[in-house]
């Protein structure tokens, strides 16, 4: 059944290109000009923020289903646990345009590096931990991991927009936005396979901890490797930015 929906979803991107070319090349206005996406450094970008959205609605779950489920831990004390790193979301957002005007915006590559690095240790430390894992502990990790999300999210948004000509905002704006939606949905499927599949492969007699820390190093794999592939890409594009200013 998955497979169908997703031939499915395939197909209706197929048929909408086509029907959205014929409007273009009939001197409609269509709803998406498909010429933007010829445009590479918006084509980078757009992937870009599909990578990054979905590491970052993926992370909220796996994370969640290691805290609440598998170390048994009430949903206040959870939240607690994880609200530093919504904390260090913010203080990055209030002092990322800051950094970027005095230093450029190499300071959104510096933020996806500090983003990979800080999912790289904290599945080192889930790994490590195990059973053994101690949820505070993970704190100082996730005040990193949120402060690297908010020195990359707006200022991306900011950057892929200024690709495309000022006529064509409102239709790169719609774009990026259903970009973010189906890049969060997808984080969610890929780390729902992922931890699902890790958990069913544990066994009933192994301990739940152990099964849920498995279980989250297997499903973030995916979050680290998107974070890599950010910061290549973040780099490729910064820089071409500045060869053609």
């Amino acid at each position: 059944m998955d497979l169908l929906a997703m031939v499915g979803a395939v197909v209706l991107l197929i048929l909408f290109y086509q029907q959205q070319e014929r409007s273009r090349l009939s001197g409609k206005l269509p709803l998406v000009d498909m010429a933007l996406l010829s445009e590479k450094r918006f084509a980078i970008g757009a992937i870009l923020v599909f990578l990054v959205y979905s590491t970052s609605s993926s992370f909220f779950l796996s994370f969640a289903l290691l805290i609440q489920t598998g170390m048994q831990i009430n949903p206040f004390v959870a939240g607690s646990i994880f609200a530093p790193c919504s904390i260090g979301f913010v203080v990055a957002s209030l002092v990322t345009p800051k950094f970027i005007a005095r230093w450029g915006e190499k300071v959104i590559v510096i933020g996806a590096f500090i983003y990979a690095l800080s999912i790289g240790l904290l599945i080192l430390q889930v790994y490590e931990s195990g059973a053994e894992l101690i949820a505070v502990l993970l704190i100082p990790l996730l005040s990193f991991i949120g402060f690297g999300q908010g020195t990359i999210m707006t200022p991306l948004l900011n950057l892929v927009l200024g690709f495309v000509d000022k006529k064509q905002a409102g239709m790169a704006s719609g774009v990026v936005s259903t970009v973010q939606q189906v890049g969060a949905a997808f984080g969610v499927a890929v780390i729902g396979i992922l931890f699902s599949t890790a958990l069913s492969n544990g066994g009933e007699s192994v301990d739940l901890a152990i099964q849920y820390s498995c279980a989250f190093v297997v499903g973030m794999l995916y979050n680290f490797f998107a974070s890599i592939i950010v910061c290549f890409l973040l780099f490729k594009l910064v820089s071409k930015r500045k060869d053609i200013v």
